[in-house]
């Protein structure tokens, strides 16, 4: 397919609306807030409400991480934290940009995965035919989007699942030296840069910085494994969607698969029920949805012939399923996820001037970009990891 636009560039073409789970009710011991961002991860915002807030990290919670490159809302929420704590966020930034839309209260902590999804609105630009735009995009709308995983998950260059690969593998040099540096330039015995990291990479760098042996600094709280460990599932993920895409099992079931309904939950295929879920499988229908794996100890698994055929499809990624399971470097639950997404809001597009904006919603997890590319729009280079 040739092009059909290109994303432009710039946060200012990019924005992102967190759907949250749940509307907070007004009351309870969590302060809720709706932040606007532009130029800063979801980290720095969490940090600098831990500090407004004068509380621990941890007493801050979010639904999902969004991009820096964006103009993002979404809501955190922050255990004991008051309303007038908030202006201290004014000065908290030299760079980018943060305003506070809402302010709530609500009995729980929002937690990873609180949210049913995101809005988003792309400019695009050298959009010549915009009805052919609209039609791969009607296209993508009754076939489903493939719900490969972004370059977004695996950091700057790849470098998280080159992480992986050395950490899964007890090679605790390389996987160190990857997070101080992920362009590969440092290597131990080299002086430890000196500018001030944020996140679990920055937990890891400070433990270094403590003289702390390097499987000792790994170690650092679960939230680096976790984050690489998800890097390192995705991989395989996308690995056996390319095959089962090759192989014309996109929208085809055999028995011994596990699918998913529309709404996520997932069953084993039988032969018995096989031509019904094939019959709901198909575009337009996309009531029964084909799963890959994300390796762990997730005990519901598809067919022994499968689960090889699986294994086998994501043995280039270099990864080895052991490493998620019981005991593993990455030990996770894992669970299934399903091949196709269906749009939560359809696209529409909008010509004003010379920009072409797309606006659209997508389940938690989905990514934007990969709507574009299956569409047939270019990125730039800041959309591509």
């Amino acid at each position: 397919m040739g092009s059909l636009g290109r994303l432009l560039p710039g946060s200012q073409h990019f924005f992102v609306t967190e759907e949250p789970a749940y509307a907070p009710s007004g009351s309870g011991e969590h302060l809720y807030v709706e932040i606007e961002k532009e130029g800063l991860t979801t980290d720095e915002v969490a940090v600098a409400l831990a500090r407004a807030c004068d509380v621990k990290a941890m007493a801050v919670g979010f639904a999902g991480r969004k991009d820096r490159h964006a103009v993002t809302r979404q809501w955190f929420s922050v255990h004991a934290g008051r309303d007038e704590q908030l202006a201290n966020l004014a000065t908290a930034f030299a760079k980018g940009h943060l305003a506070v839309r809402q302010v709530s209260r609500h009995l729980n902590k929002i937690r990873v995965g609180h949210l049913r999804g995101n809005r988003f609105r792309l400019g695009l630009g050298d959009v010549g035919e915009p009805v052919a735009l609209q039609s791969a995009l009607n296209r993508l709308a009754n076939e489903g989007v493939a719900n490969r995983f972004g370059p977004q998950r695996f950091g700057v260059g790849g470098v998280n699942l080159r992480i992986a690969q050395a950490w899964g593998a007890g090679d605790v040099q390389t996987a160190i030296a990857l997070v101080v540096d992920p362009s590969g330039g440092w290597k131990a015995g080299d002086p430890l840069p000196s500018r001030f990291r944020l996140g679990p990479e920055g937990r890891v760098l400070a433990a270094l910085k403590r003289g702390q042996e390097p499987a000792r600094a790994l170690a650092q709280g679960d939230e680096l494994r976790k984050l690489i460990a998800s890097a390192a599932q995705a991989a395989v993920f996308n690995a056996v969607l390319d095959a089962r895409a090759a192989g014309g099992l996109t929208h085809r079931l055999r028995a011994g698969d596990i699918a998913c309904t529309r709404d996520g939950i997932p069953f084993l295929v039988s032969e018995a029920d096989l031509a019904d879920v094939n019959r709901r499988a198909a575009p337009g229908e996309l009531d029964a949805i084909a799963t890959g794996p994300m390796p762990g100890t997730w005990r519901l698994a598809p067919s022994e012939a499968i689960l090889a055929e699986e294994r086998a499809w994501s043995a280039s990624t270099g990864l080895d399923w052991a490493w998620f399971g019981a005991n593993g470097a990455f030990e996770s639950p894992g669970g299934r996820r399903q091949l196709l997404v269906a749009f939560r809001e359809k696209p529409q597009i909008a010509v004003e001037g010379a920009i072409t904006w797309v606006d659209f919603a997508l389940p938690s997890g989905a990514f934007a970009t990969e709507v574009l590319l299956q569409a047939g729009v270019q990125l730039p280079a800041d959309r591509k990891g």
